[in-house]
């Protein structure tokens, strides 16, 4: 609670998307959870849900002979290592994923990679996304360092989490973070190509090479009922001329 909560307030103060006036309106019966808000967080959640379950695994099973320890509910003993190492893998998987999707769900289509189209583009451009929203930047930043105090502070780690100080257990922990990062931008890739949910507007980029046409059919079209207009105006000011003039000679 203590890490998503700074992470909801930084998400509320995200300044408007640059392309929301490409979207539909929103449907105000349908309220805040959308059909794609709902589809997105319950395919993050399998994304999660699966690389915690195969961190424990890989801990316990594969470097603790599935030793699952007994009594370890209640308090650590010399049976619990193998367990208390794997619940604190799976609990600095799930913070850093956590903290992670904070920055991916900032805009639910586009890649973090090249979120910003409005002049921040390449290969850093990412960082111009994570360090924009200031307070989303270091409620992030809070939210992996309180992470390693949880792991190792002696006492804590053991009676309050169950869990205990982890070392090569790090490398599943950046591994999971890969590979869940590969999956999400995966899946809003899939939107992108499949015009799914909010990424059907970004079609409309591709009417924007048709702008400079369509400003010059316009304003051919314009200029020749103005040319027109004012021939057949100068036709009618000839005519009355000469109507004037014949009347004039006749009296």
């Amino acid at each position: 609670m203590i890490t998503s909560s700074f992470l909801a307030i930084g998400l509320g103060l995200e300044e408007v998307q640059h392309d929301i006036m490409l979207r539909r309106p929103h449907d105000l019966r349908v309220g805040v959870f959308t059909k794609e808000l709902i589809i997105d967080k319950m395919i993050y959640g399998v994304f999660m849900g699966s690389l915690c379950l195969i961190s424990f695994v890989a801990v316990v099973y594969g470097a603790g002979s599935a030793n699952l320890g007994s009594d370890c509910n209640h308090g650590y003993n010399d049976s619990c290592e193998s367990v208390f190492r794997a619940r604190a893998t799976v609990f600095s998987v799930l913070t850093f994923l956590l903290l992670i999707t904070a920055w991916e769900v900032k805009h639910f289509s586009r890649s973090l990679f090249n979120m910003d189209r409005t002049g921040h583009t390449g290969p850093f451009a990412i960082f111009h996304t994570v360090w924009y929203n200031r307070f989303l930047f270091w409620a992030v930043i809070a939210g992996f360092s309180i992470t390693f105090p949880v792991v190792y502070l002696p006492t804590v780690n053991t009676l309050v989490f169950k869990h205990m100080g982890i070392s090569w257990e790090w490398g599943i922990v950046c591994g999971c973070v890969v590979v869940y990062v590969a999956l999400v931008e995966s899946w809003k890739a899939t939107k992108r190509a499949f015009a799914i949910g909010s990424a059907k507007h970004l079609k409309l980029k591709t009417i924007e090479g048709d702008t400079p046409a369509r400003k010059d059919s316009s304003t051919t079209a314009e200029k020749v009922p103005q040319e027109g207009m004012t021939t057949s105006g100068t036709a009618t000011l000839d005519d009355d001329t000469k109507r004037g003039d014949s009347i004039f000679q006749r009296e």
